[in-house]
């Protein structure tokens, strides 16, 4: 073997790791797709503006994505125009959205990611929250895309409205506009502390309702999908990940 052949066969073991060529990809191996997360503002679960704390629900989903290899990108709107876009765009995933029967069929369920108990929430010295009777008469008002509205028509609440955002729930009911709002406990309770209010000033009636949160995909997501995302926060509930971002955000696992 020639001096110069020499060379170029030792040089490997010369150069430093990063200065070498990247190994090419194993093959049949392909590189994970992206997949955009859309959500809305809902703190404590996503939070458009929170750079390190982005939402308990976002940074876990970015965990488990890191762990499926997954690159992920997340961007918020307004939560209806949130749940239309898995609806109608490829890899797509959505949170947090409670599994109903109604929206059963629109998305690939990957993953649920926690609970949420539902609640009546009025001015401290208002509407008294326990008494159903006297609320079914009240104005009530709730997030729209939610399936609030329809479950308490369902059970005769008669002046039920929508409001674009949790926090402008929460202003119509300090302004007198609304009686009540309803929905997640955690958001409304969050929201209770925004815009210069305090959480005290609010009244919060028992559990109402209770739902299971998921990460909902768009339909071209697989169940094989879903398997991978189910295995990943069993890892993230294993090794302890799961706990202590539920304790970043102040809540308790279930």
């Amino acid at each position: 073997m020639s001096r110069r052949r020499r060379l170029l066969a030792l040089l490997p073991a010369l150069l430093p790791a990063w200065l070498l060529p990247a190994a090419p990809p194993a093959a049949g191996a392909a590189p994970a797709e992206p997949l955009r997360l859309v959500a809305a503002d809902l703190p404590p679960y996503a939070v458009a503006q929170g750079g390190a704390s982005p939402g308990l629900l976002v940074e876990l989903v970015q965990d488990l994505a890191r762990r499926l290899g997954t690159p992920v990108t997340v961007e918020f709107y307004p939560w209806q125009r949130a749940l239309a876009m898995a609806g109608v765009l490829p890899r797509i995933a959505v949170l947090p959205v409670t599994r109903t029967p109604e929206r059963e069929a629109l998305f690939r369920w990957l993953v649920k990611l926690h609970q949420q108990n539902f609640v009546f929430v009025a001015l401290r010295g208002g509407v008294d929250v326990r008494d159903l009777t006297a609320l079914r008469r009240q104005r009530l008002v709730v997030l729209r895309g939610s399936p609030h509205k329809r479950v308490l028509q369902e059970l005769d609440f008669v002046d039920v409205a929508e409001c674009s955002t949790v926090r402008e729930c929460m202003r119509m009911v300090k302004k007198g506009i609304a009686d009540a709002t309803y929905g997640g406990e955690d958001i409304h309770r969050n929201a209770a502390g925004a815009d210069g209010h305090r959480e005290a000033e609010f009244d919060f009636s028992p559990t109402f309702r209770s739902g299971d949160i998921w990460l909902a995909g768009s339909l071209d997501c697989s169940e094989d999908d879903g398997r991978k995302w189910r295995a990943a926060l069993e890892a993230a509930r294993a090794d302890g990940t799961l706990a202590r971002i539920l304790r970043k955000y102040g809540l308790g696992g279930n």
